[in-house]
């Protein structure tokens, strides 16, 4: 009978072992696992240039900003984007229907943008940012931001009374609507 509780404890151990032994390699493979996945993210967030290969997969295609907030302005939502081999800048209004103009200087805006976007790692945003429940105003300003690059990452983010840090969106928003204002302007002086 004592042969028996001791063949009964040593198979026990002999598990418990195998047991320690199994939950350790598990441990360490979930150990290199989110190593690798914090590798990976680390090389997403280098910058845009050291992705690009060639200068062209380097470019924007598209951005998009709008801001709106309880005062109502001419001016609600911007767009840049190529389209059918030229770059052209897209005004909605408040209370107007989208307007396409043909801009000479949008490769330049384009690139202004991409520099913005680069510098401030705009491609990092979350895609909503919001007051917690606590917090929440039934006043105050909403925005979204969209950027599409010729290499296929893209952006789309948007907020409610909360946004993401540094000045990504106030220099995007000074960009596109200090041009958008040329552009009425110039328009309705014709």
């Amino acid at each position: 009978m004592k042969f028996l509780k001791f063949i009964v404890i040593v198979v026990a151990l002999a598990m418990l072992g195998s047991t320690f032994t199994v939950d350790a390699k598990v441990k360490k493979r979930r150990s290199t696992v989110k190593k690798e996945k914090q590798m990976k993210a680390k090389t997403k967030c280098t910058s845009i240039k050291s992705k690009c290969t060639q200068t062209d997969q380097c470019s924007l295609d598209m951005v998009e900003y709008c801001n709106q907030g309880m005062m109502m302005t001419p001016v609600a939502q911007m767009r840049v984007e190529r389209k059918d081999g030229n770059v052209v800048f897209v005004i909605k209004g408040t209370t107007t229907e989208e307007k396409e103009y043909m801009i000479d200087d949008g490769e330049q805006i384009l690139k202004d943008a991409l520099k913005i976007i680069e510098e401030e790692k705009m491609l990092e945003y979350k895609s909503s940012y919001s007051l917690k429940a606590s917090e929440r105003v039934l006043d105050g300003e909403t925005w979204s931001f969209r950027a599409k690059l010729a290499d296929g990452r893209s952006v789309s983010s948007h907020g409610s009374n909360a946004w993401p840090g540094g000045n990504g969106l106030s220099r995007i928003g000074k960009l596109l609507y200090d041009r958008a204002y040329e552009l009425l302007e110039a328009n309705h002086q014709q």
